[in-house]
């Protein structure tokens, strides 16, 4: 799933906001144009999600999304925030240094992207997932651990 947080006022169409096509995330394929190169209409169905400053949009991370044109003079400015499967690496750089990194809990280096071994993200060992062990610790039911 995906949650926007919109920081600038998007109550309004046209200002850079985000823009959705309901119940795409339930087909494989979007049409497209045959030449890449150019510029071409909104696919069918392409909605302006109007919001407030400080409005949480949650959707499916499947749903074809993008932005709208910002014809205004607001800048657009919302946080992305994502929860997906392990082994969808994360797409930002942390600006952390090696040592500072290093220095995290277990628990927070895996929060932020680390694995343990090579194959941490795609085959975890229990070292890559040291959230198993705080669970556990913890009490939680053996189903939740998977």
């Amino acid at each position: 799933m995906k949650v926007a947080w919109c920081l600038s006022d998007a109550s309004r169409p046209g200002r850079g906001n985000l823009q959705v096509i309901p119940g795409s995330h339930r087909r494989d394929q979007l049409a497209r144009p045959e030449h890449a190169d150019v510029v071409y209409p909104l696919p069918d169905g392409a909605t302006e999600v109007l919001a407030s400053p400080g409005t949480a949009v949650v959707f499916d991370r499947r749903l074809w999304h993008a932005r709208s044109d910002n014809r205004s003079r607001t800048t657009g400015r919302a946080l992305f925030l994502a929860y997906t499967y392990r082994w969808v690496r994360p797409r930002d750089r942390y600006p952390e240094s090696a040592a500072r990194f290093a220095g995290l809990s277990p628990l927070r280096r895996q929060l932020l992207g680390a694995a343990a071994t090579a194959e941490g993200h795609w085959l975890p060992a229990d070292a890559d997932v040291p959230l198993r062990a705080w669970m556990r610790e913890r009490g939680f039911p053996p189903e939740s651990l998977r």
